[in-house]
């Protein structure tokens, strides 16, 4: 009589345990899908902000450059602005 209960008592110890399994699972995979898609908007965002040094360091190489060749800041009557 003990052999069918232990039998029975270990048939759904073994369910939980893989039900359990499964669970963790699905959460891990939604966890990794979460940080994946963290991590591309990082990317984007490193990405956009790399943009956005080398554009500052162009202007500034540009300055450089402009007083080396001793250039001057044009006067308010000599800009032509172009819409």
């Amino acid at each position: 009589m003990h052999k069918p209960f232990f039998l029975i008592l270990l048939l759904i110890i073994s369910l939980f345990i893989y039900l359990w399994q499964q669970n963790t699972s699905i959460r891990l995979a939604y966890k990794i899908s979460a940080l994946q898609t963290e991590y591309n908007n990082i990317i984007s965002d490193n990405d956009n902000l790399r943009l956005k040094i080398n554009s500052m360091l162009a202007l500034e190489k540009m300055y450089k450059i402009a007083k080396e060749r001793n250039f001057v800041t044009a006067n308010e009557q000599n800009r032509v602005y172009i819409e």
